[in-house]
């Protein structure tokens, strides 16, 4: 069998209607072509230019085998072969943290033009980082800035230390184990979260492979707004003068639209695909205090 003889094949093994994409892939093909790369220590493009290649019967039946376990566990392809690529890098990936899939990566690569000015950025906060994809990817591509990755869960800080090592960022990258901003001591020119932003009735709905996820990186009350906007609070606090939040919340945009009708909501277009992710400057975030205090306070 060669190389595109297996693509085809395993394409086809699941393009099946009980898998769900999502999970740092986008469909079938792109999910066989993980496999692949997992398989034969290959780039996409060292693949797709040697499709007529043979392949041993090694290599299909380990690639068949995984299919085969995507299949009959419905967990993130991810999950199971322990990688996946975010921002250009690689990232290993398990149980104690989401898959990396923001669509902040393109914000990464991007420079977060036009909000900063990225030579200028000195210090960062990833918070709710989990694996640690996005801090990591910021601290890669910038080696100027100062990067702090924070956390609730240890057991996801002890992922993103794997990934920081990993991805050799450890000179200017730190590791933080905090409640949102409770053990946050320092302010900084960029804050970038991707918190929990999923009501629990949204999560029982939600297909099989975000169960494999921890729940602690998915859900939070009040319909999924109570993290996002406890950030959206606090940050104030923790941003220099000309600072920029940056705050995914997904498809839960349109509740906080609704939710807070007075606030100018900027929300950004991605060329990749992903929505929900709104962008405040410090002085936003202070005009908009006394709006969001007042939600905290009613909805306690």
């Amino acid at each position: 069998m060669t190389k595109e003889q297996l693509f085809i094949h395993l394409t086809d093994a699941l393009s099946d209607g009980r898998l769900f994409f999502g999970h740092g892939v986008i469909d079938a093909q792109d999910e066989a072509m993980l496999v692949m790369m997992h398989v034969l220590k290959q780039s996409t493009n060292q693949i797709l230019t040697s499709g007529n290649e043979m392949l041993t019967s090694k290599v299909v039946k380990s690639s068949q085998l995984l299919v085969k376990q995507r299949l009959q566990s419905l967990k993130p392809m991810a999950y199971i072969v322990g990688e996946v690529h975010f921002a250009g890098l690689s990232f290993k990936t398990d149980e104690r943290a989401l898959v990396p899939r923001s669509p902040i990566a393109e914000l990464i690569g991007n420079d977060f033009h036009p909000w900063l000015n990225i030579a200028s950025v000195k210090t960062a906060l990833d918070l709710c980082t989990g694996s640690g994809c996005i801090g990591i990817a910021l601290a890669k591509y910038n080696s100027h800035i100062q990067v702090d990755i924070s956390d609730i869960s240890e057991d996801a800080l002890d992922l993103a230390k794997t990934n920081i090592a990993l991805n050799d960022v450890a000179s200017n990258t730190k590791v933080i184990c905090s409640d949102l901003f409770e053990n946050i001591n320092n302010c900084y020119d960029l804050i970038v979260s991707n918190p929990p932003y999923v009501s629990e009735v949204e999560y029982q709905e939600l297909p099989e492979e975000y169960k494999n996820e921890p729940k602690l990186g998915l859900t939070t009350p009040q319909s999924g707004l109570q993290i996002p906007i406890k950030i959206m609070l606090k940050a104030i606090k923790y941003l220099n003068d000309e600072g920029y939040l940056f705050l995914e919340v997904g498809y839960t945009d349109e509740l906080l639209n609704d939710t807070f009708p007075t606030i100018d909501f900027e929300w950004i277009d991605f060329e990749n695909g992903g929505q929900g992710v709104c962008v405040f400057s410090k002085e936003q975030l202070i005009m908009y205090q006394v709006i969001l205090k007042e939600f905290a306070i009613t909805k306690k």
